[in-house]
């Protein structure tokens, strides 16, 4: 646990696209937070990001920025199969880490990652920034007060067109479709009915890397009763990002529930009528990171950590062998 005086100071492992957007721009509307540091395989990059963003620090490498002075939380932004390698090693330096979603490259990394966290004493959590927007929170709350009445099926989808090259597309760097995109709706269905069970999945291996899942639909199945199906593409010709939910007494449809920020809207039908409009309350990062500076500073709850974490993995694992692929992390790298 971080015993650091204010501000919280987060150092990043990675010049990573998703950084800015997701850690640089929302730390800089709070005082209570700064990035101090950051580090890449290559240092001129690094100098170039940390310019470019105003970090003051630069180290040479990975292990030089976990063990600095001046940095209190690790922020991982790495390709997913190192998240388990420098998270371990930034919790076992000291550090609280706030890593970026899929959280390992399958649950048994999970689990050693959340036991390190459990021995060391120092806060882990998954940069799920969907769940911390109030879109989501709205829809889980309606359906906790059984406006559509009990949840009979829910589908989860995010499909888009990723071109080559790029590490999704990439075994060797955990990568798939499920991965990198179907980790969200699979988080979406677990946040409204609970852990599933893994009735089918089908998958499209990629023509370049067999390894790799372009596309997979999972068959779920909840303890309550109710079904779910899960679809993420890396090839879609237009995109689908959407959260589906219906019940005994009505439905529920989300459109982008996973960044409601760049356009989203939410429609409730019941026997009462039919509501539709945006949920128009700020960008999902900006309150996710508050939320974990709480989290690290006050002990807060955090939903999207721990356990948590571990069984989202599991569903993921348990997609591939269905499809009939490997695990992320799992098979022999040529």
């Amino acid at each position: 646990m971080s015993t650091s005086p204010s501000p919280l100071r987060f150092g990043i492992l990675g010049a990573a696209r998703i950084a800015p957007k997701a850690l640089i721009l929302p730390v800089a509307k709070l005082s209570s937070a700064q990035v101090t540091r950051v580090a890449a395989r290559d240092r001129d990059r690094a100098e170039a990001f940390a310019r470019e963003h105003n970090i003051a620090n630069v180290s040479d490498s990975y292990a030089e920025l976990i063990e600095a002075d001046d940095v209190d939380v690790v922020y991982n932004p790495l390709p997913m199969s190192l998240h388990a390698e420098w998270t371990i090693a930034a919790l076992e330096a000291g550090k609280d880490v706030f890593c970026e979603k899929p959280f390992a490259s399958n649950a048994a990394e999970a689990i050693a990652m959340v036991e390190a966290s459990e021995r060391t004493g120092n806060k882990l959590a998954e940069a799920f920034h969907y769940r911390y927007h109030p879109m989501m929170q709205r829809i889980i709350d309606l359906v906790e007060q059984g406006t559509i009445g009990e949840v009979r099926h829910v589908e989860g989808n995010f499909a888009v067109s990723i071109a080559k090259p790029d590490l999704r597309w990439d075994y060797a760097t955990s990568g798939g479709a499920t991965m990198d995109l179907g980790c969200y709706p699979v988080h979406w269905v677990r946040d409204l009915c609970g852990e599933p069970t893994v009735v089918s999945a089908t998958a499209t291996p990629d023509h370049d890397d067999p390894l790799i899942d372009a596309d997979l639909t999972m068959e779920l199945a909840f303890a309550n009763g109710a079904t779910g199906r899960v679809h993420s593409s890396m090839t879609a010709e237009a995109p689908d990002i959407s959260l589906r939910i219906e019940g005994s007494a009505g439905s529920i449809t989300a459109a982008n529930p996973m960044a409601p920020q760049n356009g989203n809207s939410l429609t409730v039908s019941t026997q009462d009528g039919v509501s539709a409009g945006p949920v128009d309350a700020g960008i999902s990062y900006d309150h996710m990171v508050r939320a974990f500076v709480d989290f690290v500073e006050h002990d807060t709850e955090f939903p999207t950590r721990a356990q948590d974490s571990i069984a989202n993995m599991a569903v993921i694992d348990a997609a591939y062998l269905a499809a009939g692929l490997p695990m992320r992390g799992t098979a022999p790298l040529p």
